[in-house]
């Protein structure tokens, strides 16, 4: 059965994405008129150590990479949780152009655009009060959004009951408020919004594995319930993608993986 017939909702979004010489739209020449960046003037503002170097080559990050459902239960240093952050969706510089300054980023982004969001479920960082806070990159720091200790089975709830992510120190999440691309490349941009959270979110898998942490994707979560934890409008802001990190409870690449707890009983 054909792609279109089986999954007929996938294909029309995109089929209706499709671009040629007769349907391709001039990029939008007016600038989105919210902010670029998103903030909450009245949180308390964490601040975050600088991001420090990495110690390894791309390379040997590539191939230390794995999918870790075995944590233990350890603190994860803030200094690490603030090195995934900057990495996923940092500020890495400026740069001119003319008379006007732009940020340079820690991912490519369709037109310059970023419209992503970092949050993070603290449950055990050395130095951060459990709870949910809000990454401001243009300050490198944590918004927190409220104190909150959250059990390991609620959290397994929030993410279709994955049990292996309960000793995890942190869960990042990463958002989409969509018109800030959209704005410009219509539903295309929907595209260009996914695209750019998989940068993200290998930035993220290859710090960890930079910085010997555990890290997990993870696609399936109860899009209701984790916009309530996180105070989101799904209906301007979109969740995209989770990641679970932490310290991996063994070396063994194999025993990181836990295939065995993807096997039903």
């Amino acid at each position: 059965m054909s792609f279109r017939k089986r999954y007929p909702a996938a294909w029309i979004y995109h089929h209706n994405t499709v671009r040629w010489p007769f349907n391709t739209l001039e990029p939008a020449g007016e600038g989105w008129p919210g902010a670029a960046f998103k903030e909450h003037p009245n949180a308390p503002l964490v601040a975050l150590p600088a991001a420090r170097r990495l110690e390894v080559s791309l390379q040997q990050a590539v191939e230390a990479r794995v999918s870790c459902r075995n944590f233990r239960a350890a603190p994860l240093a803030l200094s690490d949780l603030a090195a995934l952050l900057w990495l996923g969706n940092g500020v890495a510089g400026r740069m001119s152009i003319g008379a006007r300054e732009y940020l340079e980023r820690t991912v490519p982004s369709g037109g310059g655009l970023y419209p992503l969001e970092l949050y993070v479920i603290a449950r055990n960082v050395d130095g951060l009060e459990a709870g949910v806070y809000h990454y401001v990159p243009l300050h490198h720091g944590l918004e927190r959004l409220q104190s909150i200790e959250i059990a390991s089975s609620v959290l397994s709830q929030l993410f279709m009951n994955q049990p292996y992510i309960a000793n995890a120190g942190g869960l990042l999440v990463i958002s989409a408020i969509v018109e800030r691309t959209m704005h410009k490349y219509a539903d295309r941009g929907y595209r260009y919004v996914l695209l750019e959270a998989g940068h993200c979110a290998q930035n993220i898998c290859l710090g960890a594995a930079a910085l010997n942490l555990g890290a997990l994707p993870l696609g399936g979560f109860f899009d209701g319930y984790l916009a309530s934890l996180l105070k989101l409008d799904l209906e301007e802001e979109i969740i995209l993608y989770g990641l679970a990190t932490g310290h991996p409870a063994t070396e063994d690449r194999m025993d990181m993986r836990n295939v065995a707890a993807l096997v039903p009983e």
